[in-house]
């Protein structure tokens, strides 16, 4: 028995070491026997060939770095944010020179001295000399610390520089904590930091604070109401406020947050006179409740509003309040409040008539088959449509506006003062730009309804997947696309005067090279620059200056020589992008001629191919979504996740992924909408027909080991997968799942799934939940206890379902981590090894 222990503790052992988990010495029990004479060997240098989770987690070996570059708001100069132990400084790159100059000295980032700063136990233990020098002056660089940045925003007119530190959490993103304004043109020894909200402002509770586009106030939200401080004086107006604090002014709630991305709930007019905000009701939103057992002694309860799928939602409208008068109009948008989204809001541009009064209002109805354009009269509050996007299934608002220069409509004799909007639209049945003229009447009072003149820009059998940049001349449009293959991405162009005369550009021009992988852009004011970033599967990302017309690189910013460096030395994997067939694996007519994309890395046989691989040799872990929110097909370095998967492959695993149906690739209208009302069942579908097909496609591969793993939707894909599947997959881990449907938020179940009220049944079937008897492989579960996204609870549920069913399975809690289980000290590393060891136990 003994022996049989010290078998089992020294395999333990070894396999750890081979992970990297533990150091490569002698167990504590082996380490007693009698026969264990030789002392331990000393630990192997580090084989730059091989991964480990060590490696991963707990060195900077494969660490990816990035310049933080800006573009000025006007000129075609960058600027940067430099740091160093005497603390910051601010930077002006000019273009295309690269010549860096100080603009903002460290001297100016300092705080002043404060009197508890000389009576501080470091003082005393100084010395003599080193506290009189202290004393002498309280201008002495040495008694002052620098101040700490997580953000900066410059003025316009660049005379005061704004700070944002002390940060706090909110959901996502660290959107609370505190702003410092500083006047640049002041050089005297009085000038300081001024903390905005004023001085006796709480901690850590102000948000947005942004600047008027003349620069002499500031906006602001702190505890859901919505303020402007005069920057000059720091004379504080309320602008927004309630007793209630369930009304919520110039922010959101969680799900207007998350699904449709705003947070900075205020906007500025061009001439900085008026305020736009929205203003958001939560009271009736059924409240979330967490529990906290791990930061106090005793556990305590999180609440916050979160409407789940049927449930009420916040009423939602918008305000316009005027800095002369100090009143606000409130625009009066048809429908009910709780039964719209108000998406977008914006002013028009300052170089159009009515720039200062007239607001685009963009509302999506509930079901968001309909994104409703309102132009509205901000003095009157009087709102009249312009605009309306249909679709069978859902439609998307457009977060950023592009618009064409009114110098392109100079010479027209009709009407010069119309501004036209690029908009994108799937009408054609692909997503294409086109030219919406804004109607510019005089009055809207008598109006109703105003449909606007709509002219197509680009068209054909591919999609138009983000506008980048119009070229101030308005001479041609810039935009990403991928009309060949849908896992890259790359800067495409069209000419407007091709576009606006009729002539659809259907083969647009490639600004990029023509080199594969994934391209994104930060284009310049003039758009004559951008900068360029650029990867593919495994290569690390490069960023480089460039020249868009004509296309020139300049200068590279970083290219990750030393990521690269490290990722050439590892030992070689097989990665391949195809398309795959799969009708043949369902009797589905809608699938008969339907291929998917795949990509999969595998390992290699002694010739450093896979066709040196034994039949059946390899088992197949494939890495899931599934959900109409994202597309894993990419060809772009996938960072920790990639290297983990290339660990995978070095103990012998190939990892592989698909983009089902539905999924948010640039393959048309139908392929993306061929989801609707099918999640959970289409989607899991073609993700089984399409591994059987890599089955077929790669001798190498096991059919008997197959295993699944997914985070969020990809943990419901996950469930679903071995739920409904269990003669297909053999081991699967879902991470923060979504086992429910009815359990997630309104905004983006309905928009895949249609209203509760109307299509309960599928609800209920595309829920891994109503499945969960189907479970026969090894399943390992993972949810955070803080996850404000997905919610634990929803897992707890399915934990009593599959009890009530006695099926087998391995749980892990991570006490107080969000949706992203990362919070606290090891958890990435603790989390990766537990799925490393799940995997390695039941697919090897």
């Amino acid at each position: 028995m003994l022996a049989r222990r010290r078998f089992a503790l020294a395999t333990l052992a070894l396999t750890a070491a081979l992970l990297g988990l533990l150091p490569t010495t002698t167990s504590p029990v082996l380490a007693e026997s009698p026969e264990t004479t030789v002392a331990p060997p000393s630990p192997p240098k580090k084989d730059p060939a091989k991964l480990s989770l060590r490696r991963l987690f707990k060195t900077s070996d494969f660490r990816s770095k990035s310049r933080t570059l800006q573009w000025d708001d006007t000129e075609d100069v960058l600027w940067e944010r430099k740091t160093g132990k005497d603390g910051p400084t601010l930077d002006q790159v000019s273009i295309p020179e690269m010549e860096s100059t100080t603009i903002v000295p460290r001297e100016k980032f300092l705080l002043p001295a404060e009197e508890g700063d000389l009576d501080s136990p470091d003082a005393e233990t100084r010395g003599d000399e080193t506290q009189s020098d202290a004393q002498d002056t309280d201008s002495d660089e040495d008694t002052r610390k620098p101040i700490e940045i997580s953000q900066w925003t410059l003025s316009p007119d660049e005379k005061r520089l704004l700070i944002y530190n002390n940060t706090r959490r909110v959901w996502r993103q660290h959107t609370r904590g505190d702003y410092w304004l500083r006047d640049l043109s002041d050089d005297s020894v009085e000038a300081t930091w001024r903390k905005v909200g004023g001085q006796d402002a709480p901690d850590a509770k102000t948000m947005f604070a942004t600047f008027a586009p003349d620069g002499e106030s500031i906006a602001f939200v702190r505890d859901n109401d919505l303020y402007l401080e005069d920057c000059e004086t720091g004379e504080l107006q309320l602008v927004a406020g309630s007793d209630d604090p369930k009304l919520i002014s110039g922010t959101f709630d969680w799900v207007y947050e998350e699904e449709l991305g705003l947070r900075n709930g205020l906007r500025f007019s061009p001439n900085s006179q008026k305020l736009a905000f929205w203003q958001l009701d939560s009271n009736g939103v059924p409240i979330q409740t967490m529990i906290d057992n791990t930061s106090e002694r005793y556990a305590k309860t999180i609440e916050f509003a979160y409407p789940k799928v049927g449930q009420t939602n916040s009423a939602a409208k918008v305000g316009v309040w005027d800095r002369t008068s100090k009143k606000t109009v409130w625009l009066d948008l048809p429908g009910d409040p709780r039964e719209n989204y108000i998406a977008a809001v914006d002013w028009l541009p300052s170089e159009f008539a009515h720039a200062n009064e007239r607001l685009l209002i963009q509302q999506l109805n509930r079901k968001q088959n309909q994104n409703h354009v309102f132009l509205c009269d901000v003095e009157t509050g009087h709102c009249v449509n312009i605009h309306t996007e249909v679709s069978d299934a859902w439609v998307r608002h457009l977060r950023e506006l592009h618009w064409l220069p009114g110098s392109v409509f100079a010479g027209d004799a009709s009407d010069n003062s119309s501004p036209r909007l690029l908009w994108l639209s799937e009408r054609s049945g692909w997503q294409h730009i086109e030219a919406i003229e804004i109607p510019s009447p005089e009055s809207l009072e008598e109006e109703s309804n105003l449909p606007s003149r709509i002219t197509p820009v680009t068209g054909g059998s591919w999609d138009v997947i983000s506008i980048a940049v119009v070229a101030k001349d308005g001479s041609h449009i810039d935009f990403i696309a991928s009309p060949e293959q849908p896992s890259q991405r790359a800067l495409y162009r069209v000419s407007l005067e091709q576009g606006l005369s009729g002539q659809l550009a259907t083969t647009p021009e490639r600004v990029s090279p023509d080199e594969g992988g994934t391209f994104s852009y930060s284009i310049s004011p003039t758009a004559e620059y951008a900068v360029e970033s650029w990867s593919d599967f495994n290569s690390a990302p490069k960023q480089r200056l460039v020249q868009l017309d004509p296309y020139k690189r300049l200068k590279a910013f970083d290219d990750n020589e030393k990521l690269d460096e490290n990722l050439e030395k590892l030992a070689p994997v097989h990665t391949e992008f195809l398309r795959l067939p799969i009708g043949e694996f369902t009797d589905d007519p809608a699938s008969k001629d339907m291929e998917l994309d795949v990509w999969i890395m595998m390992p290699v046989g002694e010739d450093n191919s896979i066709e040196s691989l034994a039949p059946k040799s390899v088992p197949l872990l494939v890495h899931v979504y599934g959900e109409p929110a994202g597309q894993t097909v990419l060809d772009q370095y996938g960072g920790t996740t990639y290297l983990w998967h290339r660990l995978l492959a070095q103990h012998g695993i190939a990892v592989a992924s698909v983009d089902n149906r539905g999924a948010n690739a640039p393959r048309g209208k139908a392929f993306r909408q061929s989801i609707y009302k099918q999640i959970g069942r289409i989607s899991i579908s073609d993700q089984a027909h399409a591994t059987q097909a890599m089955l077929k496609h790669f001798a190498a591969l096991d059919p008997e080991r197959v295993g699944l793993w997914g985070w969020s939707g990809g943990g419901s894909s996950t469930l679903n997968g071995l739920f409904q599947f269990p003669e297909l997959y053999s081991m699967g881990i879902a991470v923060a799942p979504v086992p429910d449907q009815l359990d997630y938020d309104t905004i983006y179940q309905e928009r895949y799934m249609g209203l509760v009220t109307e299509n309960r049944d599928a609800f209920v079937q595309g829920s891994p939940i109503t499945h969960a008897s189907g479970l026969s492989d090894p399943l390992l579960l993972i949810h955070g206890t803080a996850d404000d996204n997905v919610h634990y609870a929803s897992s707890a549920r399915l934990i009593n379902r599959l009890i009530a069913e006695n099926k087998q399975f391995q749980m892990m809690a991570y006490p107080g981590r969000t949706h992203s289980v990362s919070e606290g000290e090891g958890t990435r590393y603790h989390l990766r090894t537990m799925m490393t060891n799940f995997i390695l136990q039941n697919l090897k």
